[in-house]
Parts: structure tokens; C-alpha cells; sequence
């Protein structure tokens, strides 16, 4: 994401072409190449959009079976503000509050000492505070913006949620297969869903785009279903593009849709009997858009969830009996 501002830099008439923001002083640089360069003392404000508005938890929504985007979570207390990856952080706050329909709105306000006029890279990350689990990475994002000399005023951050646990339901069961729902929420237990309006996920571009996972290594590390054991039962479906594809046994999860949930589907092998549950792979590759560094610099140090999505107590267990169901255990919502 950061190569960008390099690529921009150098040429003034470029610079607000290359831009992600604006200033309170004109809202972006002249046209002319010859706008000469100096480090100033700059600062502004720098709103963020967690377009990824998170759901009422996962342990909740298997227990009522709703599926209706309700409110932001209110686990998000804190958030911090980077600039060209600097060490330490040019502004935080921590008046981050749950805002119903819209994601969870803050405004940070930042000072810094940067060359303008250019584009720099602003990083943001949103953690739980003094929430539990205390101190944990909710989201991240970053951006390139033009600043300019004085006050600016900058356009909005969307940030990717970061994936952390995985709540399954299963809704039926018939002859040899059975479909179920599956969660996807973040450390604090809220399903992450996607409220804007660009519905296709877009893996590594700039800015961030808030519709798919940050620990998704840029499509490379996507959250993906299979069988634990293949040769009793396996995942056969469901795909729901452009959010999750399936193929040869994996179902896989390509962004962030609008309600946090995807559809599954279990088969037996045929005439196989044996015991098989769910194992859930990936979300192995944070973003990086804030480093560990800048985490552990933070006051009190901030840290990114475990490597991996966490598997919650309710996950299922099929059982199959010469290729058929013979019986099947989690959470069955009850309407």
C-alpha cells in the first residue's frame, strides 16, 4: 500500500490526482511541477468509517438466530493514528463510540512535522481499550493523502475488520448431508459485516477498502473451510459470490459480507462411517498497515489478535453411518 505515495511523490501536478484527501485550504495542490517542498509543522483531523459494522455476537446470534445487521459493537474504546510508518503515533483518541447503522465513528485529530506540499500515508488501527479482551486490534486501515501546508481536513478511512473467531450453527440434516451457518467475528465476539457500497471485495489496494478481513494477507490468506476428516465426510458447498467460493472440498471466504454469516453444506462419503468436524484455516496474515512496533509503542501497548481464526466451543460434529447422518451436535437455532 505504501508504494504508492512513492510513486507519486516528485511531481506536483500528480499529487492530488494520487490523493485520498483533502485540506480546510483548498482541498488539494496546484496543478503546476514547480511547487517547492519544505518539512512545516502540519496538523488536522482524519475521520474513520468502520464500514465493516459489526453484529450482536456470535454466541448471541446462535442463539436467536438473527441475521439482521443491529449495531456497531461497542468493544471499540480506543484509536490510534501513523503516519509514513512512523514510530510513534501522531494522534489517537479514545471517544470511539458504537454508532447504529454507520460503523463505529471517530475523529483524530494529528500533528506532525512532513514535507508539503506531498502525499503521505496515513495508517489507523481501532482496539478494544479498556474493553475485553483489553488492548486487542479490532480494525485496521491506511491511505495516501495529500497534505498540504497548515490545517487539513481529511476524507474518511475505511478500515478492514481483523477476523479472530469462527461460531457455527447447524440449521438441517437430511439423508447423508446437512447445511449449517458459520460467523466470523472479531476478538471481542461480534460478527463483522460489510455496510458500504462497494459489495465486491478488494483485496490490497489504497486506501483500504473495509470489505475484506485485514489478516487475509491480501487474498492470500483467505478464511477457508474444510473437513477434519475426509475420508468420513467432507464440505460440499455452499458458495456465495462474490463473498465465499467453493472448490474440491474447501469452502472459502472471499470478503466481508453484508450480515457476517455464510452458508455451509456437509456430505458422508459415500457408504463411509466414521465421525468428521469443521477445521477452519487461514486469517494467518495481518495487513501490516500498522506494524507490532507501533503497537508496542502505544501507551498502554496495543496488540494484534493471534495468528489464526479460533474455533468456539459450538462448532459441530457430523457422524456418518454407511454414508448416511446418523447424527449431528452444536447449536441448532430454534425459531
Amino acid at each position: 500500500m505504501k508504494f504508492q505515495a512513492l510513486a507519486c511523490l516528485g511531481m506536483a501536478s500528480v499529487l492530488a490526482a494520487c490523493s485520498g484527501g483533502g485540506s480546510s485550504g483548498g482541498g488539494g495542490l496546484s496543478s503546476s511541477p514547480t511547487v517547492p517542498q519544505s518539512v512545516q509543522k502540519v496538523s488536522g483531523t482524519l475521520s474513520i468509517v468502520t464500514t465493516q459494522g459489526t453484529l450482536p455476537s456470535s454466541r448471541a446470534r446462535a442463539q436467536s438466530g438473527t441475521r439482521r445487521p443491529e449495531y456497531v459493537s461497542a468493544a471499540t474504546k480506543h484509536a490510534a493514528l501513523f503516519i509514513d510508518g512512523a514510530a510513534t503515533a501522531s494522534g489517537s483518541t479514545t471517544t470511539c463510540s458504537a454508532t447504529t447503522g454507520t460503523g463505529t465513528g471517530c475523529t483524530i485529530s494529528w500533528s506532525a512535522a512532513l514535507t508539503v506540499p506531498a502525499i503521505h500515508t496515513f495508517a489507523v488501527e481501532i482496539d478494544t481499550g479498556t474493553n475485553a479482551p483489553a488492548n486487542t486490534v479490532l480494525a485496521e486501515g491506511s491511505g495516501p493523502y495529500t497534505i498540504v501546508a497548515g490545517t487539513s481536513t481529511l476524507s474518511a478511512l475505511s478500515l478492514n475488520g481483523v477476523v479472530r473467531d469462527a461460531g457455527f450453527t447447524v440449521t438441517s440434516c437430511t439423508l447423508a448431508s446437512c447445511s449449517g451457518n458459520v460467523t466470523l467475528s472479531d476478538a471481542a465476539g461480534d460478527a463483522i459485516a460489510y455496510t458500504g457500497t462497494t459489495p465486491v471485495p478488494t483485496n490490497g489496494q489504497s486506501p483500504t477498502s473495509g470489505n475484506v478481513y485485514d489478516n487475509n494477507g491480501g487474498g492470500s490468506s483467505n478464511v477457508t473451510f474444510t473437513s477434519a476428516t475426509p475420508s468420513a465426510g467432507t464440505i460440499s458447498g455452499t458458495a456465495q459470490s462474490p463473498f465465499s467460493s467453493y472448490a474440491s472440498g474447501t469452502l472459502t471466504v472471499l470478503g466481508v459480507n453484508t450480515s457476517g454469516t455464510y452458508t455451509y453444506a456437509v456430505t458422508c462419503v459415500s457408504s463411509a462411517t466414521g465421525t468428521f468436524g469443521i477445521t477452519v484455516g487461514g486469517g494467518t496474515a495481518p495487513s501490516g498497515d500498522v506494524t507490532a512496533a507501533e503497537l508496542a509503542g502505544l501507551s498502554p501497548a496495543v496488540s494484534y489478535p493471534a495468528s489464526g481464526v479460533v474455533t468456539l466451543p459450538t462448532a459441530p460434529s457430523f457422524t456418518c453411518t454407511a454414508g448416511l447422518i446418523s447424527s449431528a451436535t452444536g447449536t441448532l437455532p430454534v425459531n
